[in-house]
């Protein structure tokens, strides 16, 4: 007996309308959007347009084949080749399938591939002319034609400003999230537990994997997922503090500097590094746009009233200021 998936059975029970009204509109629209679903429901529907018979009408010929055997011999024996070629193609469909499913799809569906290191930010245009900032740390996969599909995968942090195509939705594929759109602008962030998605303006629709279910944001408005309890939050955010990054700002606002570490670290793809718990706990506000990091070492030392020395290539250790 074959084994099948969750999306599998989903697409069978719709194509053989086992499901309620309601069930088979929201089947619909997780068409739109998940793409994983959508290829495995066209697999299904090209066998299903193709099958000779429906079982039921096989089974009541067959019934009829019993009482007039000469009559509809020959007919029996088409169909039954028939069948058996039309299996075989299931089964081999099915075996593709599988390995498509259970494959990485940002490694099979993507032609492009665009990574940033520490410390870089990178701008790039889609096929479609899309906008895309790449924040450090971060990796973009898509393909080179826009013309039926747009689908991107991103891991890290992007923020994304979509060219309006009404006819075909923007995707972006994250590991845990799916966000579609016709054209909006808006950010993107799966680096820690929590991931994000953060609109600019336009309309977006955020769908969780893991739980399939999904929620539309309006501008200023926020989703926060967290991965490890599948907590979900909607909530207004401020847009300059959460998009500060694409213009070479790095904001810290009220934080204590042991949170701050990693935003410094990967805006500046050095290491800083604290040892004196008193420092750790220090909170520290300020806005450095556009600074290099010499500039930016000489205002976190007047403004937290510590001291800074380079202890290795690329590693800074933020001490005591002992100078009266």
């Amino acid at each position: 007996m074959i084994n099948m998936t969750k999306n599998e059975r989903k697409c069978v029970r719709y194509l053989t309308h086992e499901l309620s009204t309601a069930a088979r509109a929201v089947f619909e629209i997780e068409l739109t959007l998940d793409n994983e679903l959508k290829t495995t429901y066209d697999t299904y529907k090209l066998i299903w347009d193709n099958y000779p018979d429906s079982l039921k009408e096989f089974d009541e010929q067959k019934e009829i084949q019993l009482k007039s055997k000469t009559v509809h011999r020959n007919i029996n024996r088409k169909r039954e080749v028939i069948n058996r070629v039309t299996f075989s193609l299931a089964a081999i469909t099915l075996i593709f399938i599988a390995y498509g499913y259970f494959s990485p799809s940002n490694e099979l569906s993507y032609t492009n591939q665009i990574t940033t290191n520490k410390g870089q930010r990178q701008t790039l245009y889609l096929p479609d002319s899309s906008l895309v900032i790449l924040n450090a740390l971060s990796e973009i996969q898509y393909n080179s034609d826009f013309k039926n599909q747009r689908n991107v995968y991103v891991k890290g942090e992007a923020y994304f400003d979509v060219t309006h195509n009404e006819n075909i939705p923007f995707i972006v594929h994250t590991e845990d999230l799916n966000i579609t759109v016709l054209g909006t602008a808006f950010n993107v962030n799966t680096v820690l537990d929590n991931k994000s998605v953060s609109l600019e303006r336009g309309k977006v629709n955020v769908l969780i994997k893991k739980s399939q279910n999904s929620l539309n944001l309006l501008p200023k408005e926020e989703l926060i997922y967290n991965i490890k309890t599948s907590d979900v939050t909607k909530r207004n955010f401020n847009i300059t503090k959460a998009l500060a990054w694409k213009d070479n700002m790095l904001i810290l606002d009220n934080l204590i500097f042991k949170h701050a570490l990693y935003k410094i670290n990967n805006f500046y793809g050095v290491r800083f590094k604290i040892t004196d718990e008193d420092i750790n706990q220090k909170k520290i506000t300020g806005a450095f746009k556009e600074q290099d990091l010499d500039e930016f070492i000489n205002s976190i030392e007047f403004i937290a009233d510590v001291k800074i020395k380079k202890v290795n290539t690329n590693e800074y250790l933020i001490a005591q200021n002992h100078e009266d």
